[in-house]
Order: C-alpha cells, then structure tokens, then sequence
C-alpha cells in the first residue's frame, strides 16, 4: 500500500492509514523588485547575489482510515500526534523514494463519519528536496588528474577525503592538503558538471548529497 514515510513511521504500515490524495506545491522564488519612479518597469535585484533563492514549500497529505470504531479515532488521533507532531523530520513518498524532504510535520486536523476517518498532515518543507543516497566519487590518483563532479539544482560544498597530501585546483583557487577528510568552502558545486584538478599520489573521494526542486 502506497504512503508516506514520517521520519522511519510509515502512514500505511505504523498506523494503517490510506493515503487519498496528496498536494506538493513549489517553493515560491524570492523576487526582490524595485519600482522604477518615472520609468518602465521594475528593477528586478532576484539574482543580484547569485542564483535564485526559495521560500519553503508546503506539502499536504490527507489519509483515510476504516473500519475503526468510533473510540479509536481519538486514540488513534494522539497516537499520530504524539509520534509527528511539530517535529523536524525526513518525509519521503513511496512514489518518490529516491528523495525526500526535510521540514516540520503539523498533523491538521481529524474529521470522522461513522466508520470512516480522514486525518490531514502538513509539512513546511525546505524548498530542495533531497537524494536519499549520497554521491559518492572517488579516484586513484597518480601524477595529475581531471575528476568531474554532476551535481544537481542545489549548491553544494563537498566533503573531500585523501590518503595523501594532494594538491586541489578548480577555477582560479589551488590549495595543498594533507591526508585526512575535510571540506573547501571556496568547492561549491553548482548545477552540472564541476571539474576539479587533483596533483599527487594516493587515492581522493568527494561525498555529497544533491538536492533540486
């Protein structure tokens, strides 16, 4: 039976709720716009510091239940509030399991009718919804290598690990490490291929998780 999962509680499996309908809006884009007095138009500042930024988004899942007599719908009810409640946590859609999103769950409201109960939940999610497996790149190197880095719509500064003092270069930064696990803040991968030139001998992975819309 196809749900959601609430943080590792399933809608269907933890508490035999029947999904029926679902709503997954799009982050709404922070336009910053200026009135031009005495011209044309407006002056749009939305990507004055670099690439568009979101509000968060609003996910709204309403959930059947039957055949449940009438005193199990209350306790049904803060059995689901008491584990989701204004709580943070990971929502991933069984049609969608590759990814999920991160925000806080607000269980709406509970209607019931005889034998039959709908239960609505909310979340205020982060606009980029997030791949469940991280992606991972590593390679041996020997001398000098071109290491390509996909990345999706979310920015995103990888974690980098080496078993030996390697030299970093990518756009006009170049930087020497000694062997351990670290990050490079000025390394922010934007959406596409990043390459990144790596000079010694030993082996380098890049770890990092993609998000997009």
């Amino acid at each position: 039976m196809k749900g959601v999962t609430f943080g590792n509680l399933h809608s269907y499996y933890e508490w035999g709720l029947i999904l029926k309908e679902k709503e997954i809006k799009a982050p709404e884009p922070k336009v910053r716009q200026i009135e031009i007095e005495g011209g044309d138009g407006v002056l749009d500042l939305t990507e004055f510091f670099g690439e568009v930024k979101y509000n968060n988004r609003s996910l709204s899942f309403t959930f059947n239940k039957m055949n449940i007599v009438p005193d199990g719908f209350m306790a049904l009810y803060s059995v689901v509030q008491n584990a989701i409640h204004g709580k943070k946590m990971q929502v991933i859609l069984d049609d969608d399991p590759a990814s999920f999103y991160f925000g806080r769950v607000t269980v709406n409201e509970w209607k019931s009718n005889k034998n039959l109960g709908e239960i609505v939940i909310e979340v205020d999610a982060e606009p980029y919804k997030l791949k469940t497996t991280e992606t991972v790149i590593s390679k041996a190197v020997s001398g000098t290598a071109s290491i390509i880095l996909p990345n999706s719509r979310k920015r995103v500064v990888p974690v980098i690990t080496t078993n030996a003092e390697m030299t970093i270069s990518f756009g006009g930064y170049s930087g020497t490490f000694s062997a351990g696990t670290f990050t490079i803040p000025e390394l922010e991968l934007i959406e596409g291929n990043n390459t990144v030139a790596v000079a010694g001998t030993g082996n380098i992975s890049f770890r990092y998780r993609e998000g997009g819309l």
